[in-house]
């Protein structure tokens, strides 16, 4: 009977020890999101009123702890970065102009069917298109319009970490609303409207078909690497940037791509633009 008593004992007592652990694992978990959380706003990137804590420990959850074991998985370590750096880096899924989240739930007064008739009507060739999609180590993704009907991207996908042959595309306006309804696009446009236009037949000739014709003739490998200057390999924010840097002629319309860092991360595309060509953000749809 002792022994029984004395295995019952033990029993609650290690079930005890455990569910501290777990209390002092979640405590500690909890804690290091407010950290990572603090430092986003003490660096000026998250605006608390635009971008709850709420709204990131889900974010976190759902998407940015999901993206970044994809990330080390793929890599293998070989470009090791920590959590907190990696968030910095993707500038915590936040656009840089508005302080807004990609992932900000889609809410709207307007129907599906007004939404998408708004943005048909308002895109046009040289804008810049940035959503919340994102895949592998990049937060987000962002494509151009090389006609007042055609949209320019790479949209990545399985395998990115090897890279993707063939992955450049051209899709209609109407189809990438359809894509990324579920999602905010927020448009940009260029304020010089011949840089905007000279942008789009660059991106067309050097991503699709040089002779700016309708056939695909270019076939773009993706793959995210901190090479920003050659055109193949490529990835969806570079393509965007350097249509804006290359295909402008002499005009300072991109700043030193250089300086530019590691990756080019969509909500982070209108920080590279000098005046008096700096983009103006035309809504969310």
């Amino acid at each position: 009977m002792m022994k029984w008593l004395c295995g019952i004992y033990f029993f609650i007592l290690l079930s005890q020890v455990l569910c501290n652990q777990v209390e002092t694992d979640e405590i500690s978990t909890y804690n290091n999101t407010i950290r990572v959380y603090n430092v986003g706003v003490e660096l000026g990137i998250i605006n608390t009123e635009k971008y709850t804590f709420d709204s990131f420990v889900k974010d976190e959850q759902n998407i940015f702890k999901p993206l970044y074991e994809e990330y080390n998985v793929a890599t293998n370590n070989t470009d090791p970065i920590n959590y907190q750096d990696w968030l910095i880096a993707n500038n915590y899924g936040i656009l840089s102009d508005t302080q807004e989240s990609l992932f900000q739930k889609k809410i709207s007064k307007r129907s599906t069917a007004d939404n998408k008739r708004r943005f048909v009507n308002l895109v046009k060739k040289g804008d810049i298109l940035i959503t919340g999609r994102g895949i592998g180590g990049l937060v987000g993704h962002a494509a151009i319009m090389t006609s007042n009907y055609w949209v320019l991207e790479m949209p990545g996908g399985k395998g990115w970490d090897h890279g993707i042959k063939d992955n450049n595309r051209q899709v209609p306006k109407d189809k990438w609303f359809d894509k990324h309804a579920s999602d905010w696009t927020t448009v940009y446009r260029n304020r010089d409207g011949t840089v905007a236009r000279q942008a789009a037949d660059w991106a067309d000739r050097t991503y699709y078909n040089p002779s700016g014709g309708a056939t695909k003739t270019k076939h773009i490998t993706y793959k995210i690497s901190t090479d920003i200057w050659s055109t193949n390999p490529s990835y969806c924010s570079k393509l965007v940037i350097q249509a804006y840097y290359y295909g402008t002629g002499k005009k300072k319309v991109i700043r030193d791509l250089s300086i530019a860092g590691r990756i080019i991360v969509p909500s982070t595309i209108p920080n590279y633009f000098l005046p008096p060509y700096t983009l103006v953000n035309k809504g969310k749809y």
